[in-house]
């Protein structure tokens, strides 16, 4: 896909393979559970999922974005360096947000007091 066809529609349509990325420790079964309950599912399953715990789901697609390794009891995981798949975390953020851009707000949680939520976005 060229830069041209890159919009949210068609970058949604790829198939990311997170059970690779969890196989190969660069996320934790913990995210792979996550990105297992949101992707690919409903808009209005996706609203609930976000409804219920949007700050985890922000945090997990924000740290992707980072390159942030996933700590799960202790372990810390590799980083996830695959353009597709950066490109495909930010459609879905993109996506959660045109359904509802209050979602915003999710970005602002107490949850991220000690980090800068909007760095991946402008490095």
């Amino acid at each position: 896909m060229d830069d041209a066809e890159l919009t949210t529609e068609n970058v949604l349509k790829r198939d990311v393979h997170w059970e690779s990325y969890m196989t190969h420790k660069m996320i934790t079964i913990t995210c792979l559970g996550k990105i297992r309950r949101y992707d690919n599912q409903s808009e209005s399953h996706k609203a609930a999922l976000l409804d219920d715990d949007g700050a985890a789901y922000v945090k997990l697609f924000v740290n992707i974005l980072r390159n942030n390794p996933f700590q799960e009891n202790g372990t810390i995981s590799r980083y996830v360096f695959k353009k597709e798949t950066v490109e495909y975390v930010l459609a879905l953020i993109d996506e959660m947000l045109t359904a509802n851009p209050k979602r915003a707000t999710l970005f602002h949680d107490e949850s991220f007091a000690s980090e800068d939520t909007y760095e991946p976005f402008l490095s």
